[in-house]
């Protein structure tokens, strides 16, 4: 088993501080003569000519099989911190099969093998074996594209996404698995978008990280505290399980800065972090959450399907259409782990290839940006225009133009990390103009006290953006990802530039009465101990 470590270990780069710890969630033993086996089984073939490993991420290992018949295949490993055992892969499973066998969607790969239950395999570990996807990956051409090629992807993307979103017409919320893979007492029947009742398939728990810092490495998967991962036969019950799972989380791993600490310039201010005032702030948010549902029209709470990570390096186009004469076919989309049936209304997004695109070096920035906004103008239009679908058009928040149906959400869910400033913000204004931003005749069931001003408010937020910023450009100068990841080729230099930096940091503050008893590495976000 020696001869694979590599197989097991996270390989593709390295962390500049608490480097064994990552190493630790990504590490992931596995029978590799087990896997070949029944890749070789899963398409008849007598032995393997090659295995190596294609990719790797927080979530999984992922390996490139060839057989000796000439087929290729790919096989993928989750890692311990991608989830709940059992259920993200018996979910990504049947999520995979009912888009290709129930909708017709042939771009989503085959599924050839499978087990979601480690023990239950020689493998020794949960594993999917599919076809591999086929064609050019969007990321690798995105930049190089014309405008009218541009156009074409988005034209794809709406023709097939609004397959997945299109799906079902009610049943709840939660992930789809096969019937068989989940308890009786934890399933709900799904119904098909002409109202019938799927037999085969149900929504279960939801596999999605429900919010920010569930799955970090810093803490691994909590297996230790109850999690409300539904399913949830309505609305309300959904939003409440995004207050329960972050007050669960707050009250288990969030900490208070002590009174004494030296507040540094990438946190956030110190009253800011007060895991109290986080978990006071969710159950406020709770008294007024029913009040923002969209129910005028009940299709934007529609059970919705939706790639999440709808980013170009998952969507592959046809090699022989593009090469022959530049033609945009969609030829697979992959990575449907963690996905989740949701209201419609908080799934609506652009997708990533167009909000998240990168710029070129030698593009300006206010071309991309009115590239981009030229994009997402294609995308509404394709739906709302060409009457594909006129509700999901209508949902899409454009820049700055989130409804607070879809703001409370997204801040409750991020409440700890990042969130707290934006979900008090938006709350003092529901009370500052509750007959207007809520559609109800009652009063409004909570208040705040004169200190807790929209003024303060706004100045928490910004102070919280500032702090966020100051943290990114130190990421840039040093060069590394938020959790210190560093391509393998520039580890050396990272961590030089990373304890340069800090030694200029440590003299800058070395004569400041605030930071008297603190230890740089206490503060210093990469700290190297």
């Amino acid at each position: 088993m020696a001869t694979f470590e590599d197989y097991f270990r996270y390989t593709s780069g390295r962390w500049i501080h608490d480097e064994q710890r990552y190493q630790r969630m990504r590490y992931q033993r596995f029978n590799v003569n087990a896997l070949k086996h029944l890749a070789m089984k899963s398409v008849k073939a007598n032995g393997v000519d090659a295995m190596s490993k294609l990719g790797e991420g927080k979530n999984n290992n992922v390996f490139h099989v060839k057989l000796d018949n000439g087929h290729q295949v790919i096989a993928r490993i989750p890692t311990p911190i991608s989830g709940p055992k059992h259920l993200v892969t018996a979910s990504e499973v049947a999520t995979m099969r009912f888009l290709r066998e129930r909708l017709g969607l042939a771009q989503v790969p085959r599924i050839l093998s499978s087990s979601s239950r480690a023990a239950e395999t020689a493998v020794g570990a949960e594993f999917i074996i599919m076809d591999v996807a086929d064609g050019i990956e969007l990321d690798t051409v995105w930049q190089k594209m014309s405008m009218n090629q541009k156009i074409d992807v988005v034209h794809q993307w709406v023709r097939f996404e609004a397959k997945v979103t299109g799906a079902f017409s009610g049943g709840g919320y939660g992930s789809l698995y096969y019937r068989k893979d989940v308890p009786a007492h934890l399933a709900r029947d799904v119904f098909l978008n002409d109202g019938t009742k799927d037999d085969e398939f149900v929504l279960g728990p939801s596999t999605r990280p429900h919010a920010y810092g569930f799955w970090e490495d810093q803490y691994g998967h909590p297996a230790d505290i109850v999690l409300d991962r539904g399913p949830w036969g309505d609305v309300p019950s959904y939003l409440k399980s995004i207050t329960n799972c972050e007050r669960a989380w707050i009250s288990k791993y969030a900490k208070a800065p002590t009174p004494t600490k030296f507040t540094a310039p990438w946190d956030p201010p110190a009253h800011l972090r007060i895991p109290e005032d986080h978990i006071a702030l969710l159950d406020t948010y709770d008294k007024v959450a029913k009040y923002f549902i969209p129910d005028a029209d009940e299709r934007y709470i529609r059970p919705c399907m939706t790639l999440l990570d709808s980013n170009p390096c998952n969507i592959f186009l046809s090699r022989e259409a593009f090469e022959r004469d530049g033609t945009v076919e969609i030829s697979a989309v992959i990575d449907w782990q963690h996905t989740a049936v949701l209201p419609l209304y908080v799934t609506a997004l652009f997708p990533r290839f167009i909000t998240d695109a990168e710029r070129p070096p030698v593009q300006e920035l206010e071309a991309l940006e009115k590239e981009q906004a030229y994009l997402r103008k294609a995308y509404y239009e394709f739906y709302h225009d060409a009457n594909i679908d006129r509700v999901w058009a209508s949902a899409l928040s454009f820049p700055d133009k989130w409804t607070m149906d879809q703001l409370l959400p997204i801040a409750a869910q991020q409440c700890w990390h990042g969130g707290y400033p934006r979900l008090k913000r938006e709350l003092i204004y529901a009370v500052k103009e509750w007959k207007t931003v809520a559609d109800t005749a009652e009063e409004c069931p909570i208040s705040f006290s004169e200190q807790d001003s929209m003024a303060q408010a706004k100045d928490d937020v910004e102070a919280s953006v500032a702090a966020e910023e100051i943290l990114e450009g130190l990421e840039m100068r040093i060069g590394v990802q938020r959790d210190g990841w560093v391509a393998n080729k520039d580890f050396e230099r990272a961590s030089q530039t990373n304890r340069r930096l800090r030694e200029v940091w440590r003299a800058t503050v070395k004569g400041d009465e605030l930071f008297r008893g603190t230890e740089i590495e206490d503060v210093w976000p990469f700290g190297n101990k």
